[in-house]
């Protein structure tokens, strides 16, 4: 999952953004990489997604939802916090949060590098914006959502079970065993939802890391490990030739 591309100092690290709270463990190539940066890149800086998270007026998401799908969610969400009240989200955002509320899990790579980049002072900038990154998501066809929401209710143990298998691949550093669990998952493969999760956003990242080809610094993309393989992923659209980097002692 991690990688140099040949003749330049820019290099790609596939992340996992949450890890299970069974398996907090940071593998050492991770810390390897952070340490080999002078700067670092990330996808987008998730706190500045939150706010959009809820709507602006317009239709309750109650009435978007179809009466059992709304009443199974409802009843399972939390009733205080950032995510209350699950009337006032947008369609997305219920659907990329309500597998988290199914799961046992700890912060990931990019909360513990980002952590740790401000206490060194470690440069660090971002691929895309939150408007983009909700603009992505918004494209999202709302029957793949509600498909997406009746296929968790049915199976509440499937993101737990899916996170714990790409956490294993992770580790092995295989990425088509990774991309294997993922496309096991029936979220994955609705309309619409891979395209823009994944495809979309790798296609508008390639050029942005291109730009950074020329850099004199040692710089570090990293970027969810799903982004790295399966068809679209970014490697095939920076068209440019990579090498896997080994664990270092």
């Amino acid at each position: 999952m991690y990688f140099q591309l040949a003749g330049t100092q820019v290099r790609l690290l596939g992340s996992m953004h949450l890890f299970p709270a069974t398996s907090p463990r940071m593998p050492a190539c991770v810390s390897q990489a952070f340490d080999w940066a002078e700067t670092l890149v990330f996808e987008s800086d998730a706190q500045s997604v939150l706010p959009f998270l809820k709507r602006e007026g317009g239709e309750s998401l109650e009435h978007l939802l179809p009466p059992d799908v709304w009443r199974r969610l409802d009843a399972t969400w939390p009733s205080t916090g950032a995510l209350a009240p699950l009337s006032g989200l947008r369609p997305w955002a219920a659907m990329m949060v309500a597998p988290t509320l199914c799961q046992r899990v700890v912060e990931g790579v990019e909360p513990r590098m980002l952590r740790e980049a401000d206490a060194q002072a470690k440069p660090y900038r971002f691929l895309e914006t939150a408007a983009e990154v909700v603009a992505s998501l918004e494209s999202i066809p709302l029957s793949a959502i509600v498909s997406g929401l009746e296929l968790l209710l049915a199976d509440l143990t499937e993101p737990q079970r899916t996170l714990e298998r790409m956490q294993a691949a992770w580790l092995q550093r295989d990425l088509q065993g990774l991309y294997d669990v993922a496309a096991e998952s029936p979220m994955f493969n609705l309309p619409g939802i891979r395209s823009a999760i994944l495809d979309a956003r790798n296609h508008a990242w390639a050029p942005r890391v291109r730009d950074a080809l020329e850099t004199p610094k040692r710089t570090l993309v990293v970027v969810g490990a799903l982004h790295l393989c399966g068809p679209g992923n970014l490697i095939e659209h920076l068209a440019h030739r990579v090498e896997q980097i080994g664990e270092v002692d």
